[in-house]
């Protein structure tokens, strides 16, 4: 139950991101929600397609769905009053919770259910990185493939100390917790200080 409430919690943060980022200014309703959804469901759907399950999380359980779509009608409403303070910030702090807890918490269920620890690290990032993406080509934003921005490295290190604590019986939502909580801690270092990867790790 405790895992199942922050994934909605994480569902709600990333459709917000979707609604919220700057260049939807001008847009429908039916885009907005239609950008939200893809946003908060897009990576979970593709990480359901790689391995090879039965029926997609949001088609198993339709409580995804619905709490990917409201989110993003209630952000769609309460977008001027939000705007108001500074987009870009709220924009990033949304992503941040979103990744960093759909990452640990993907590698979490999936590392417990019997999985490798390289796969189930990977359907974290999978599951927490591609939504924004798809968010970001769709509202015509820079995103993690044409930047040198340091978006996905707290997803993997996160989702690797979360496999790390485990291994060391440390109690699995302790583990959790504190994975995300070192995720988000460093996702918000990086945009503040505006660190990008050096120059020797940028191809030329």
């Amino acid at each position: 139950m405790f895992t199942y409430v922050l994934e909605m919690v994480c569902i709600v943060a990333f459709a917000f991101s979707g609604v919220l980022v700057e260049s939807n200014r001008g847009k429908d309703i039916i885009s907005i929600l239609l950008l939200g959804w893809v946003t908060a469901l897009g990576g979970g759907t593709l990480r359901d397609l790689i391995i090879n399950t039965e029926q997609v999380f949001w088609i198993r359980d339709p409580t995804y769905f619905w709490v990917a779509l409201l989110s993003s009608c209630l952000a769609f409403f309460l977008i001027t009053e939000i705007r108001k303070s500074k987009v870009e910030k709220m924009v990033t702090l949304f992503d941040t919770i979103g990744v960093s807890l759909f990452s640990v918490l993907v590698t979490e269920k999936l590392y417990s259910a019997g999985f490798a620890a390289y796969v189930a690290i990977s359907m974290g990032m999978v599951t927490a990185v591609f939504g924004g993406v798809l968010r970001d080509i769709l509202a015509h934003r820079s995103n993690m493939f044409n930047n040198t921005e340091i978006y996905a490295t707290p997803v993997i290190l996160g989702s690797s100390l979360y496999v790390l604590l485990y291994n060391m019986e440390v109690w699995d939502h302790l583990a959790a917790m504190f994975s995300i909580t070192f995720s988000v801690s460093l996702r918000l270092y990086v945009v503040a200080k505006k660190i990008r990867y050096p120059d020797f790790l940028i191809l030329k």
